[in-house]
């Protein structure tokens, strides 16, 4: 069963961590990829087994329920994840935030999909440039990283580059 940890940056356990004198900051997480703060609160996107691949919203102490449940699934004491793939494979990577958005990179999904937090809705903003392994923005611009050369990509000329887009561009 994953975990998501925090640490201060000295490396001491922070003192409201939910478990005393432990790192362990949620748990029940199959495999984390990407992390970012709204505000306050963190997101975070997260591989399934198989498709059912993840957007959780960060509660501090929650179990996510892995692997008890996934995808729509409940069961008491567990969360269920604030966005989910279904029956298709995203792979979502690095994460970043702007705006009430969340910007995912897909490796499998081959995009940069966009994760409306207010809406609920997703989209794919970003396709046709291959796996994306990560993303980041500064408030203009979203940059993000294609990555074909790994080994599980197609790769071409354009491949393992660093792009960069005007926000407000992506619709």
């Amino acid at each position: 069963m994953g975990k998501i940890l925090r640490m201060n940056l000295d490396g001491s356990v922070p003192v409201d961590n939910p478990f005393p004198n432990s790192f362990v900051y949620s748990y029940g997480h199959r495999n984390p990829q990407g992390l970012a703060w709204v505000g306050e609160t963190l997101y975070a996107s997260e591989h399934g087994q198989s498709a059912h691949d993840e957007i959780n919203r960060i509660k501090l102490g929650s179990n996510y329920g892995w692997p008890v449940i996934q995808g729509t699934e409940r069961k008491a004491g567990m969360v269920t994840p604030l966005f989910q793939s279904g029956n298709e494979t995203w792979a979502p990577s690095g994460m970043a935030a702007h705006n009430g958005k969340l910007y995912v990179a897909a490796l499998r999904g081959n995009a940069v999909r966009e994760f409306d937090l207010e809406d609920g809705r997703t989209t794919a903003v970003i396709t046709g440039l291959g796996r994306i392994r990560d993303v980041y923005n500064d408030g203009e611009y979203l940059y993000f990283v294609s990555n074909n050369t790994d080994g599980r990509g197609t790769p071409d000329e354009k491949d393992d580059k660093l792009y960069r887009v005007l926000v407000r561009n992506l619709k």
